[in-house]
């Protein structure tokens, strides 16, 4: 996506899972994934993504090992079928998960006139549709590989692009603005791997942020509302 190079941009950078959303999106899609009965051994997959985010806690996580196991039961599944599927867990499992408080401060960044950008290690196939639904003006996510033509697009059950995780939410943004420098900017998130992206706005907001975060937060005196 690109910017308006012509106007003063002043933007709001809100991560997704425990900032807006109470838990992680990824999860509710996994688990809606077994009972469709995409994943065939759902204990199995259950326990690699708790390893996982037992890792991404720590500040450990293995990108690369996390994407191949999220997008393995996407792999050959034609791109129209995955969106009809995301956006009935959308309304199902989702949508009811998001806190009050983010979707207020949401509100108040458009009333404003400011750009608001949902910025998420989880991938885009289910990013882009919970941003579009929430009124966020653009999204920045680690993309999927796709094959095929028209109706015929598949997903290959790789990532695409730039990972959008710890310094890559950073490297995504640099080149969603294009050499262009925001005004004033604002960030939001739960968690000490977004440290990167905090230190990089103006104006850094804590949500229910992790321990180490809510050090960091607490002493740097950043804002730390509760938005549940």
């Amino acid at each position: 996506m690109t910017t308006d190079h012509t106007t003063p941009l002043d933007l709001a950078l809100f991560d997704l899972d425990d900032t807006l959303l109470g838990g992680d999106i990824t999860f509710q899609w996994m688990e809606w994934l077994i009972e469709r009965g995409w994943i065939a051994d759902g204990n199995a997959f259950r326990a690699s993504f708790a390893a996982h985010e037992q890792a991404y806690a720590a500040g450990e996580l293995d990108m690369e090992q996390h994407l191949d196991l999220l997008l393995s039961p996407l792999e050959g599944r034609r791109v129209s079928d995955v969106s009809a599927e995301v956006e009935a867990c959308l309304n199902d499992r989702v949508m009811s998960r998001l806190y009050p408080g983010g979707l207020q401060r949401i509100d108040w960044h458009r009333q404003q006139g400011h750009r608001v950008v949902v910025i998420s290690a989880s991938t885009a196939h289910l990013v882009a549709p919970l941003a579009q639904r929430i009124g966020a003006d653009d999204v920045l996510a680690t993309g999927l590989e796709e094959a095929g033509v028209d109706s015929d697009r598949y997903y290959t059950g790789k990532a695409s692009g730039i990972r959008t995780f710890r310094d890559g939410k950073l490297k995504a943004l640099e080149a969603w603005l294009d050499g262009r420098k925001p005004r004033q900017s604002w960030g939001y998130s739960d968690s000490h791997n977004d440290l990167p992206l905090l230190e990089a706005v103006d104006h850094a907001w804590a949500i229910h942020p992790d321990p180490r975060l809510e050090a960091i937060a607490t002493e740097r005196g950043w804002t730390m509302p509760d938005w549940r």
